[in-house]
């Protein structure tokens, strides 16, 4: 499967795709930030993440794994060759740092790791203030790995 279509397919499912801002356009790698008025409850976040990933079929990968860390040096690696990256790769930490910043802020926040096929990762993170005023936030990274540094 494409990139672009599992990026359309994520923010669709979560209805935020109308609206929604290419962060990173490239046949390999799609960053997409959206945004709806629709809001999760703070309970219901990970449950419609582990629905979103069942009906992509995309295969959930915990964050303390291994392997968790090992597709993001990957996609950190994917990344970094086709957008100018100039930071210093953050891994999972970085990934935990943002969510942390988020909840700092007074924000509800939660994100997940998958892999579909071999070779395309997913993350998707969901974010919103508590109060029930501001909208609701997705952020999803589609990352085609590349074959010759595989695990």
């Amino acid at each position: 499967m494409e990139v672009i279509e599992v990026s359309r397919q994520i923010m669709e499912y979560l209805g935020v795709f109308e609206g929604s801002k290419p962060v990173l356009h490239d046949a390999d790698a799609m960053i997409i930030k959206g945004k709806t008025h629709d809001k999760l409850k703070e309970d219901e976040i990970t449950p419609k993440l582990e629905e979103l990933f069942e009906h992509l079929n995309i295969k959930r990968v915990y964050l303390t794994s291994q392997k968790a860390k090992s597709l993001t040096d990957r996609a950190d690696k994917k990344l970094r060759k086709v957008a100018e990256v100039y930071d210093e790769s953050a891994g999972i930490s970085g990934l935990e740092r943002m969510k942390q910043s988020f909840e700092m802020t007074g924000c509800t926040a939660d994100y997940m790791i998958g892999q579909m096929d071999s070779d395309i990762v997913v993350y998707v993170m969901v974010w919103f203030d508590k109060s029930d005023y501001w909208p609701m936030f997705v952020e999803s990274a589609v990352i085609r790995l590349d074959s010759d540094d595989d695990e």
